[in-house]
Order: C-alpha cells, then sequence, then structure tokens
C-alpha cells in the first residue's frame, strides 16, 4: 500500500505535459468552449496549426529580439505575458499558456486579435491568409 501512496504522490507532482490536440477536437473546443464564432473559426484552427500544430505545450524561440512564444497560439512574451516582461497585456504568466487548458491563451489570443487581427502571428499571414480556411473546420460540425 505505501507503494501506492509514493506513485500517487509522484503523478500528482508531475508538471503538466501539456495536449496535442486533434484538428476537429480543437476546433468544437474554441466554439463550444471559448465560444469563438463560427464564422472565422477556420482562422483561428489554421492559426493554432501552424503555429504550434495544435500543441498546447509549445514553446518557440529565441526569436531575434530574445524573446519566446509560449502556447498553442505562441503567445510572444515580449509584449502579452510574463516574465520577462512586466508590462504584459494579457496579465498572465507564460507557463500559464503551456498547461492543457487553453483558457487562458484563447482569452489572451482574443485580446491581441482584437488590437491587431490575424497580422499579429506570422504562422497566420504565411499559412492561411487569402486561402480557404473554411475547410479547416467544415467536416468537424
Amino acid at each position: 500500500m505505501r507503494g501506492y501512496s509514493y506513485l500517487l504522490f509522484a503523478l500528482l507532482m508531475t508538471p503538466s505535459l501539456g495536449k496535442i490536440y486533434e484538428r476537429c477536437e480543437l476546433a468544437r473546443e474554441f466554439h463550444y468552449t471559448h465560444g469563438l464564432d463560427r464564422n472565422g473559426l477556420g482562422n483561428w484552427v489554421c492559426l493554432a496549426y501552424y503555429e504550434s500544430s495544435y500543441n498546447t505545450n509549445a514553446v518557440g524561440g529565441p526569436n531575434g529580439n530574445g524573446s519566446y512564444d509560449y502556447g498553442i497560439f505562441q503567445i510572444n512574451d515580449g509584449f502579452w505575458c510574463y516574465p520577462p516582461d512586466t508590462h504584459a497585456d494579457c496579465n498572465m504568466s507564460c507557463s500559464s499558456l503551456t498547461d492543457n487548458d487553453i483558457t487562458n491563451d484563447v482569452t489572451c489570443a482574443k485580446l491581441i486579435y482584437n488590437r491587431h487581427g490575424f497580422e499579429a502571428w506570422y504562422g497566420w499571414i504565411n499559412n492561411c491568409q487569402g486561402t480557404n480556411v473554411e475547410s479547416w473546420v467544415s467536416d468537424c460540425f
């Protein structure tokens, strides 16, 4: 019995490794759980694919300016999350963007989108802009 207690303790203390979503699973979560509008949903799914391959634990960088990008949307620590910057507009830690709960990621991404549109993400500009993004979600609902 004592061995099981140690095993349970070890499992509880293991940090979350994040989650890698399937395309339609993510589309449904974006829409039903996080309220992203069905119109334009293909943009979000395409963006997440090209930024992180649907991996909530993704960390990219260092970028040319020394910054790093976090989570399913690859949110940059130069402006949006902390540390290192104390001026983090999303008011959340970067590490909170790399767990298996994408609530913070979606909240921050909506803020970024409302200020800059999808043009804030090179993954979207280089791969999704001007394409039939509806095809990313048309078979998911």
